[in-house]
């Protein structure tokens, strides 16, 4: 990207500085000059003061941690939170700002608007607009992930029923035991 020796300031929430350091580390392979700078959290406040902090545009935070998990399977529970014009609110550290990474794409923007409007009337019309919004969004790179869990379930020869939802995996209620 052009940037070989530039400075680069990894932000991370106190208990998990070990990620911070991984990070920086290799970030300094890439031949940037990184350095981590946590952020104190209280266990009775959580991650608050840290996403108040990284996501408040003042800062110029410009790498840290953060984690999302959509509450039901569908990239308009994911993707527009994050990545929309609007989750981006610039000078706020109230920790209004949902967009991290502080991107906003007026033209991926309306991709995401019409991805979201479609699903209810053509979904598989809507999965291709989705993938096309991906696509977009990984030629900007504006935030790189680096987990993706994966569950497994084991059972007995003696439970049947075993239903899996994408979202809350086993569906507990619905198994029984001989």
């Amino acid at each position: 990207a052009g940037a070989t020796g530039a400075r680069v300031t990894v932000w991370m929430p106190s208990p998990i500085t070990e990620r911070g350091r991984y990070m920086a580390s290799v970030l300094r392979l890439l031949d940037l000059r990184a350095s981590v700078r946590t952020v104190r959290v209280h266990p009775s406040k959580g991650a608050t003061p840290y996403f108040a902090k990284v996501g408040d545009s003042r800062t110029a935070a410009q790498i840290g941690f953060g984690a999302w998990a959509a509450d039901f399977p569908s990239l308009s529970g994911f993707l527009p939170p994050l990545l929309s014009c609007a989750a981006f609110v610039p000078n706020s550290s109230q920790n209004e700002n949902q967009n991290l990474a502080q991107f906003c794409h007026p033209a991926i923007d309306a991709k995401m608007k019409r991805a979201t409007a479609l699903q209810a009337q053509d979904q598989p019309a809507a999965t291709l607009l989705w993938q096309e919004v991906e696509r977009d969004l990984l030629a900007q790179a504006p935030i790189v992930p680096v987990v993706n869990p994966r569950n497994a379930d084991f059972v007995s020869k003696r439970v049947g029923n075993y239903q899996y939802h994408p979202q809350w995996g086993v569906l507990l209620s619905q198994l029984w035991v001989k």
